[in-house]
């Protein structure tokens, strides 16, 4: 016996209905996303930055995530691996160069989806005092050679005349005259006494 057409299709309805109650409901969200970050994505901060940290909104793996940070100087600038706490993960940072800096993500979602992105930022931050005191390897090699030039000139220079132990320069005219008198002398007579002798 064949149904009629509006039977037939309350029928349909009516299974329609019974397996969208019976399935399991699927979240909006397919797999975990990024939610926030600090630095936020094209912020510019002007304090120096020790960490980057992803908030994610469900936990993540810190097992499977990378954390790529890049400076202006196109030097990647993370220090050791990322560390995940609940839906937060957190990768340590040395000092950034101004300039803007990229950071790259990719980590893997509680059921097992990888999931990455990237934003960038703008380090403001004044460079550290102490990187800003100290002279340059170069300079301070030059103030050393230089300081070792003046103490060595220093050293070979002459003791300061008038001291005890230095001879005055009269006595040398007084050996001389000593020494050379009695020679002139004595050419002299040799010589007068060699003409009285020819004549």
């Amino acid at each position: 016996m064949r149904l009629p057409a509006t039977a037939r299709a309350a029928l349909a309805a009516t299974a329609a209905a019974l397996l969208v109650t019976l399935l399991p409901a699927r979240p909006a969200w397919a797999h975990e996303r990024l939610l926030s970050s600090d630095p936020a994505d094209g912020a510019s901060v002007t304090t120096p930055v020790t960490a980057v940290t992803l908030t994610f909104n469900a936990p993540v793996k810190s097992r499977f995530s990378t954390v790529v940070v890049t400076g202006a100087d196109g030097a990647g600038h993370a220090q050791g691996a990322p560390r995940a706490v609940d839906a937060t993960l957190v990768q340590a940072v040395g000092a950034l160069p101004p300039g803007t800096v990229r950071v790259a993500w990719r980590t893997v979602s509680a059921d097992g989806h990888p999931i990455e992105g990237q934003f960038t930022f703008t380090n403001a931050a004044p460079p550290p005092a102490s990187a800003a005191a100290s002279p340059s390897p170069a300079a301070a090699e030059s103030a050393t050679a230089a300081s070792s030039t003046g103490a060595s000139s220093t050293a070979a220079d002459p003791p300061a005349s008038g001291g005890q132990d230095s001879p005055a320069p009269a006595w040398w005219w007084i050996v001389a005259a000593v020494v050379l008198v009695p020679a002139a002398a004595g050419g002299w007579l040799w010589s007068r006494r060699r003409r009285g002798a020819g004549g």
